[in-house]
């Protein structure tokens, strides 16, 4: 896999996320004004329970299998490749008629004894047998990044949020007459259209890929078994899937710890409870933005660092590795300096709440250590060590509730000591992956480069902050100005990162070219 594949993979899901982000985040919009609170709160009840399961069952399913595809192609073991494909789509069909049985026979149960509402009955019942179809999704996505091809997977996560989305509010405004109940099960069956729409996609791309001409006169096999295999991929899927629980099961923590702390230090449940929303539903989701592009830059280096590890290629190991910390700087560090210095104008023109700017610009400097700890975790994945970054994960996690305790029980940090834990937090886990790496790979980080990155964005954010507060002086609206100084911050650290050399035209145009990578 060429450096030119791996940036090719990234920008492709980059794009994807961010089209499958915007689609997702429009939708509420028409849907909340239709349901209601209720409605919506039925809505709610039913995805947590059906996003819980899925994680669990197939969050480490993916990356498992582009470890293991990209091991074998790297080897010359194409037909390997094959029943890696066959066994994870035998595990998975297994798994998700057993799971979406069980979800769907047992909804009233979780309704009425779980959720302590009758009414959600029908919205668990309707999502149930997406938990089927996001598990095939999963094997035939894992399968194409293996063969480093992410063009399926950013299609098909595209098609599956445009019909996810369209059905959602179709079924949801056809059914409304019938009952809210019946309303929200429509809402939430869209979800199981979307899943399947995508994995047709997908069943389409798999068709042409297997009709290509095979290298050699015939495909080759090694001695391992389909059960070998088989125990394999779930060594490899397990960590990562306990992984993928460990964030959600925090943010539950969160949700108790937090606002208990404000009311400790003197706060009124109701102010603890808006600045934990401004926290929560303001300030994580803009932090949460740049981090699409710095996932599918993780995703994509996930089997490039495995086919250079099935090599022996230690340098084309270290090199990969920096490259995926180069890419993710170059995004986050600017990311993180837009959102600390125009904290207060982005929340004012995106919520309409410029107090929650205050956790927001503490909360900034996560982006950069999430960034981090979610490159270093895919180099670890990639090198077959997926069980150091759960380990590093579950340390982060206790530490994140540690210091989201203490923290916000200090009355004149308040909501910002959350904001602070998090950053802290992570931190601690990207030193830790990084550590690791070093060890096991003999990488040296480019710290001069990272030096010099950060360096061309402190120079943008104090453009950016005095273009903003120039505007506002001369009496230009503040959303407009705020507009205007974010496209001057780009326009700058564009042209800075072209000055010095950090990023140059061949680069763009690699980018830029879409279609398989060589």
């Amino acid at each position: 896999m060429s450096r030119k594949s791996f940036l090719k993979g990234a920008f492709i899901l980059g794009i994807a996320g961010v089209v499958s982000k915007l689609l997702g985040a429009v939708y509420r919009i028409p849907l909340a004004r239709l349901l209601g609170g209720e409605g919506m709160g039925l809505y709610q009840m039913a995805y947590p329970i059906y996003t819980t399961i899925l994680a669990l069952a197939t969050a480490g399913v993916p990356v498992a299998i582009s470890i293991m595809v990209a091991r074998k192609e790297s080897s010359g073991l194409s037909g390997d490749s094959r029943r890696i494909f066959r066994v994870s789509f035998i595990m998975l069909f297994i798994i998700g008629v057993v799971l979406s049985t069980a979800v769907f026979l047992s909804a009233d149960f979780l309704a009425r004894e779980v959720l302590r509402q009758p009414k959600a009955f029908l919205p668990i019942a309707a999502v149930a047998p997406a938990i089927f179809f996001a598990g095939m999704l999963c094997v035939f996505r894992g399968y194409f990044q293996g063969h480093q091809w992410m063009v399926p997977t950013a299609v098909s996560q595209v098609v599956e949020q445009i019909f996810r989305v369209a059905f959602v509010l179709i079924l949801a405004f056809w059914l409304f007459p019938r009952g809210l109940d019946l309303a929200a099960a429509g809402a939430t069956f869209g979800a199981v259209i979307g899943a399947v729409a995508g994995l047709i996609v997908l069943i389409i791309f798999y068709v042409k890929f297997r009709r290509r001409p095979v290298p050699g006169e015939s495909l080759k096999y090694s001695h391992e078994s389909s059960r070998q295999l088989a125990v394999q991929l779930i060594k490899l899927a397990v960590p990562v899937s306990l992984g993928a629980m460990v964030v959600p099961l925090v943010q539950m923590l969160d949700a108790v710890i937090v606002p208990t702390r404000l009311i400790s230090t003197g706060f009124s449940v109701s102010r603890a409870t808006e600045l934990y929303g401004q926290l929560s539903g303001m300030a994580s989701v803009l932090i949460n933005l740049p981090t699409i592009f710095t996932i599918a830059i993780a995703t994509s280096l996930v089997p490039a660092v495995a086919e250079a590890v099935s090599m022996q290629d230690r340098p084309v190991v270290r090199q990969r590795i920096n490259e995926g910390l180069r890419v993710a700087m170059l995004l986050a560090l600017p990311s993180a300096a837009g959102l600390c210095v125009l904290a207060y104008p982005i929340t004012d023109l995106l919520f309409a709440a410029p107090e929650a700017g205050i956790p927001l610009a503490y909360l900034s400097f996560s982006v950069i250590v999430l960034a981090l700890f979610q490159v270093t975790s895919a180099a670890l994945q990639g090198m077959g060590h997926p069980e150091i970054p759960l380990r590093h994960l579950m340390i982060t996690g206790l530490l994140k509730v540690f210091f989201n305790y203490y923290l916000t029980g200090i009355v004149y940090l308040n909501i910002k000591g959350p904001a602070i834990g998090t950053s802290l937090a992570f931190l601690v886990g990207s030193a830790l992956n990084m550590v690791q790496l070093a060890r096991r790979t003999g990488v040296r980080f480019e710290w001069g480069r990272f030096v010099k990155l950060a360096l061309i964005t402190a120079m943008m954010g104090i453009v950016v902050i005095l273009s903003y507060d120039s505007m506002v002086f001369r009496g230009v609206y503040s959303h407009f100005a705020t507009l205007v100084a974010i496209a001057i911050g780009v326009g700058v650290y564009g042209l800075a990162l072209l000055v010095t050399r950090e990023l140059d035209l061949a680069l763009i145009r690699r980018l830029l070219r879409f279609g398989r990578g060589g």
